[in-house]
């Protein structure tokens, strides 16, 4: 996959042919999006024509927003590993600005798909909105597209089926951050179509955990949603820092989400313990290395212990748990 960062007004992008691009911000790569990044690959395909995703950083809730951005669903080097798997020939990244944001819709057809990106056809879900305002729609804009010989097709998103009431309702990534926030994981994940993940580069903590017999891989995870803080099964793999190829198989964990209030933590971060199922005195450094955690199950919400021997007392006990159910489900 060739990935191509470029902004508007400059230098045109070496693309070797006319490609047809799935376009959006593809935050979680969920069920929905999986479906319209298949449905251009395939078009693609049919009409000998390579294979591109569109899609925007900073993230535009990021650009406007003046707040809390704690949003992400995955990182950058996660979705791009996830597009590789899918099979894009082209990641193309524009940078969101200002100069992109006062872009027209038909500008940012004409200027940027047509001329700059030899885009020939655009596939984005039905309810995409470009443009300036965000006044552009396919319906609205398809007649225009057309005469400049770019045919912009809408895909019909994928509909939730898990959540009761709202069958009907499409998948997106919002849905997906409430359910999360909610502590419903098991429904997020089905709309996912995987389990749900934090990654990250592993950083020197306090060495807090090692002291009281449970040494952990501390990710800083401010840029990433908060699910309900607490203790959770998980499972870690180590990945490389470049292809993001997985060095290891999935290592079975348990891991903490908050901010440890027992030894006067301040920021949110996540700590994950790797659980030796088969007494191999495992001592694997993991400091600087790129891991991948996965949320399997809610054990306990965070609170704060009188001591550190109680909050021992009960990492031992949550720790079975986590054990035994990774023996049950043999990872």
């Amino acid at each position: 996959m060739k990935i191509i960062k470029w902004k508007f007004g400059g230098v045109a992008p070496k693309i070797d042919k006319n490609i047809s691009i799935a376009i959006g911000n593809f935050d979680g790569i969920h069920q929905g999006h999986v479906k319209l990044l298949e449905t251009a690959k395939l078009n693609a395909l049919e009409n000998n024509l390579a294979f591109g995703v569109v899609t925007f950083d900073p993230h535009p809730r990021d650009f406007f927003s003046t707040g809390n951005s704690s949003f992400k669903l995955l990182d950058e080097l996660e979705k791009e590993n996830l597009l590789r798997d899918i099979g894009v020939n082209y990641l193309i990244i524009i940078e969101f600005n200002e100069e992109l944001k006062n872009c027209s819709a038909n500008d940012f057809l004409s200027k940027i798909l047509n001329e700059t990106l030899k885009v020939t056809k655009m596939f984005a879900g039905s309810n995409f909105r470009f443009g300036k305002n965000r006044e552009g729609t396919i319906e609205g804009n398809r007649n225009f597209a057309s005469k400049l010989g770019l045919e912009i097709i809408a895909v019909d998103l994928k509909q939730t089926d898990s959540i009761k009431g709202k069958e009907l309702e499409i998948i997106s990534s919002q849905t997906i951050r409430k359910l999360i926030q909610n502590g419903q994981l098991n429904i997020a994940n089905s709309l996912l179509g995987r389990n749900w993940c934090i990654t990250g580069f592993v950083e020197e903590g306090k060495q807090q955990g090692r002291e009281i017999g449970f040494p952990t891989a501390n990710l800083d995870i401010k840029k990433f949603l908060k699910p309900p803080l607490g203790v959770y099964i998980t499972r870690l793999k180590i990945t490389g820092q470049k292809q993001l190829e997985t060095s290891n198989d999935w290592l079975p964990s348990i891991s903490n989400i908050g901010t440890r209030p027992t030894v006067s933590g301040d920021s949110i971060n996540l700590e994950t313990h790797i659980i030796d199922l088969n007494n191999e005195d495992l001592n694997i450094n993991l400091y600087g290395k790129r891991i991948k955690v996965e949320l399997l199950e809610f054990l306990r919400s965070e609170k704060k212990f009188n001591s550190l021997s109680e909050l021992r007392k009960q990492i031992e006990l949550d720790t079975k748990m986590a054990y035994d159910f990774h023996k049950l489900n043999s990872l």
